[in-house]
């Protein structure tokens, strides 16, 4: 064989018998590698990419070291026969163990019967497309993305749990902290009253303690006269001054007589005068009169719905007596309160007085004490405030008293507006003696 002819080249033409390699022999491979990469080729997986493997024969000479000369193969010892003992029989020697090639599978072979098969991943055998039925296949399907969504909500919930625990975690070192630190203002502020507190006990003991033990000599004379002097004397009395209420904070409601929507004339007259008309021309003169001291005056209808619960410092009612004949003279005016009403705390009277003696003393008329149920029972007095002073007035007959009533209003007017002033302030509208008289007549 000539000698540029690698060692270990396998010559299908070349039967020379091979030397078996050494220990130690650098240029020949051990059979454990091959064995090794023998496996590692069965054991790959389709589609891994091919890693390097360990070279099998020829195995190329090591660069630095010289070709050697091809030795001759020595013969192998031969081992004489034993003979054996006589009775025994002789056993034939044990040859190696070789190992099989694969089996050259037959082409109508069964895939899972080859031995091939023991190192491949295990799946399902894959049926002829014959034998698939589409609707197994869709159900499947279905199943398995069932599968994945369902795998795919227990991931989902269990993140929302983790993000939940997380929150949870985080709201309660924030609540902690904040306790911490309401904990740590609660006591900075006890701290600062204890202190303070301590120094004012301090203090008072310091100077209780001075007290005691100065002596009397140590204060000036003069001084000392003038401190007694300054503890004697009487603090300065302060004694408010009443101040009086302003007008413009004084309500006071005028009740014209049967004026309102309802269009009721009252009284009438055989000529068409209507107590309506007298009620209203002498209520707002009244009104005008009062307005000009300064008071907030209210001019009211018969049934005024501000009347409701009606809260003021004065309330009059005007109104004019019958028309009728009755065969004789019959004049005067008349006023009254409400027969029984809590709540005014005698104000009533008061009001009822006073505008009865100025009433009396400017228009020369006479009161007359015959009253009736219409005016005790008076239904504004049923639906004002309990506290509001009320009366109702009748200025006069209006067939007696017409000539006062009809031409000189401005009279009536004033001398109600004297007596609700009389009411209002009392020092400065005192009542007149002879009043309630009539006129041109003496005490």
């Amino acid at each position: 064989m000539p000698k540029d002819i690698p060692r270990f080249e396998d010559d299908p033409e070349d039967d020379s018998p091979r030397p078996a390699p050494r220990r130690g022999d650098e240029d020949g491979v051990p059979a454990s590698f091959e064995f090794m990469e023998m496996i590692r080729q069965v054991a790959r997986k389709p589609g891994d990419e091919e890693a390097p493997s360990v070279p099998t024969r020829p195995f190329p000479p090591a660069p630095s070291a010289p070709p050697r000369e091809p030795e001759a193969p020595r013969p192998m010892p031969v081992t004489p026969p034993v003979s054996a003992p006589p009775g025994e029989t002789t056993k034939p020697p044990l040859e190696p163990f070789k190992i099989p090639p694969p089996p050259i599978p037959a082409p109508d072979a069964d895939p899972s019967t080859l031995p091939g098969f023991l190192f491949q991943r295990p799946g399902p055998a894959v049926a002829d497309e014959d034998d698939i039925d589409l609707d197994d296949f869709l159900e499947d399907e279905d199943e398995d993305a069932y599968s994945d969504d369902g795998l795919i909500d227990e991931i989902s919930a269990g993140i929302d749990a983790d993000r939940a625990a997380q929150r949870a975690r985080v709201k309660e070192q924030k609540r902690r902290r904040r306790r911490q630190r309401a904990g740590n203002t609660i006591g900075t502020a006890a701290g600062i009253v204890r202190t303070m507190l301590i120094t004012v006990v301090a203090a008072i003991l310091t100077a209780t303690i001075f007290t005691w033990f100065t002596p009397s000599e140590f204060i000036d004379p003069d001084l000392r006269q003038s401190l007694s002097a300054a503890i004697a004397t009487d603090s300065a009395a302060f004694v408010p001054t009443s101040q009086p209420t302003p007008n413009w904070a004084r309500r006071i409601g005028i009740v014209s007589g049967h004026r309102g929507p309802q269009n009721d004339p009252g009284a009438v007259c055989p000529d068409g005068l209507t107590e309506a008309e007298i009620n209203f021309n002498v209520a707002t003169m009244v009104v005008a009169a009062l307005q000009g001291r300064g008071y907030t005056v209210d001019l009211l209808d018969e049934f005024d719905p501000r009347l409701d619960d009606y809260q003021a410092t004065a309330l009059l009612s005007i109104h004019a007596n019958t028309c009728q004949d009755y065969g004789e003279r019959v004049s005067g005016f008349l006023i009254s309160t409400a027969a029984a009403r809590a709540g005014a705390m005698g104000n009533d009277d008061v009001l009822v007085n006073c505008v009865a003696q100025h009433y009396a003393v400017a228009s020369g008329l006479e009161r007359r004490m015959g009253l009736t149920v219409d005016m005790t029972d008076y239904h504004t007095f049923r639906e004002i405030h309990r506290a509001t002073p009320a009366a109702i007035l009748e200025l006069g007959f209006m067939l007696a008293d017409r000539d006062i009533m009809v031409n000189r209003p401005d009279v009536l007017a004033t001398g109600i507006t004297d007596g609700i002033l009389c009411f209002l302030e009392p020092s400065a509208a005192p009542p007149p003696a002879d009043a309630g008289l009539p006129a041109g007549s003496s005490s």
